[in-house]
């Protein structure tokens, strides 16, 4: 470019007038600059659209699969609950009196019969002994009338005592028995006051609140509450099983226990099933026996609760690694001409690791199981491990 500037400058060297080369000379320089730029332009055009390079392949995933198949599923049921008391008793006086002592306290174990708490006997054996008197003075009534009868037969025969007389004293006799066995009953129920003086234990039991003690005068009517003791040898689970799993839970299903504190859980069974679902939570209450020799477990302490009905037989099985829920929607992802494949479906029994399928599956269906599922969106390019890897992802 340098060169043709030159060659217009020489050019104008013929030009004898001053005046004329400096009017010249600008023109040359506008057509010099205008030649650069076309150049510079035409340095910088796009290559074709045909030299564009490749695009980048689609992303492809490698899943594992198991195939949906059918067999037995057992179902676990698992509900909050707690541990009570299988008996609790409130334990007051049966006869009013004064205490004379407490045998018991809280915290205390006591076995059938073991002597609670001891009313004053005093009054209840000076009226025992009142009432055997009074036995004794019908009985010599009675033997008197009955020796006044004797003779007055003995003298009828000879026409002494007239048939009105042997019937007055017949009637007497039969007062007289009639008196000796109402003394015979006021005799048992003295003995009978006089025994409930002493209270003892219903049955083997633990002392949970000791609330009177000597001295306290006790009431049958309201009735004073002296001891209240819980059955500790044995307790009841109690678990709240919701109304839509009513269908599920019978007596005799195995059942385990966990409690804090207790590394195993309680091996049991179901023992009653309620008949009725309370309003509120619409639930309803399933009760277990648990054995407690040791005295380990304390009524009263929380209580996780799982119950295994009977097995769900040939139903279709896929693991619960298959399984999502988003949005309001259960589904898996199957396998489809090499891609991810939502499938809605519907589930029934969920056990530990499988769970049952009611719709949307058939036998041998392809679903992904490991921890790739959660990475996969519909339509994702994926391919299926060879069955030697997919091993671990099988149930």
């Amino acid at each position: 470019m340098l060169e043709r500037i030159s060659a217009a400058i020489e050019g104008t060297r013929g030009i004898r007038s001053r005046s004329a080369a400096q009017c010249i000379a600008p023109f040359l320089v506008i057509l010099a600059l205008g030649a650069a730029i076309s150049g510079c332009s035409r340095t910088e055009t796009p290559a074709a659209p045909g030299a564009s390079a490749a695009a980048a392949p689609e992303a492809e995933i490698e899943v594992h699969t198991v195939p949906v198949r059918r067999g037995a599923i057992v179902q676990r049921i698992e509900a909050p609950g707690a541990l009570e008391a299988k008996r609790e008793s409130k334990i007051g006086a049966e006869v009013q009196g004064r205490i004379d002592r407490v045998f018991v306290d809280e915290g205390d174990r006591v076995e059938a019969g073991a002597p609670l708490f001891q009313i004053d006997r005093e009054p209840y054996e000076m009226g025992l002994r009142q009432a055997q008197a009074a036995l004794e003075h019908t009985r010599a009534e009675k033997r008197q009338v009955e020796a006044d009868l004797a003779r007055a037969r003995e003298l009828q025969k000879q026409n002494i005592v007239p048939a009105q007389q042997i019937e007055k004293l017949e009637t007497g006799l039969a007062v007289a028995r009639a008196g000796e066995a109402q003394a015979v009953q006021a005799v048992a129920l003295a003995q009978y006051k006089l025994d409930r003086t002493l209270v003892t234990a219903p049955y083997p039991a633990s002392i949970v609140a000791r609330l009177a003690d000597e001295g306290t005068t006790v009431l049958v009517q309201p009735q004073t509450i002296v001891v209240v003791l819980q059955e500790s040898g044995e307790l009841e689970a109690r678990a709240t099983i919701p109304e839509s799993r009513l269908s599920l839970v019978r007596i005799g299903d195995p059942a385990l226990i966990h409690v804090e504190g207790i590394a195993a859980p309680i091996q049991t069974e179901v023992q009653a099933v309620a008949d009725a679902i309370e309003p509120t939570s619409r639930t309803y209450t399933v009760r277990m026996r648990v054995a407690n020799a040791d005295h380990a477990l304390k009524a009263g302490v929380f209580a996780r609760i799982e119950i295994m009905p009977q097995s769900k037989r040939e139903v279709l099985i896929v693991p619960r690694a298959a399984i999502r829920s988003e949005d309001g929607l259960t589904r898996v992802f199957t396998v489809h001409d090499g891609r991810a494949t939502p499938v809605p479906v519907t589930l029934g029994a969920v056990a530990e690791t499988e769970v049952e399928v009611l719709d949307g599956l058939r036998v041998d269906t392809p679903v992904i199981v490991d921890e790739t599922e959660h990475q996969l969106a519909p339509g994702m390019r994926v391919r299926e491990a060879r069955a030697s890897d997919a091993g671990d992802g099988e149930p």
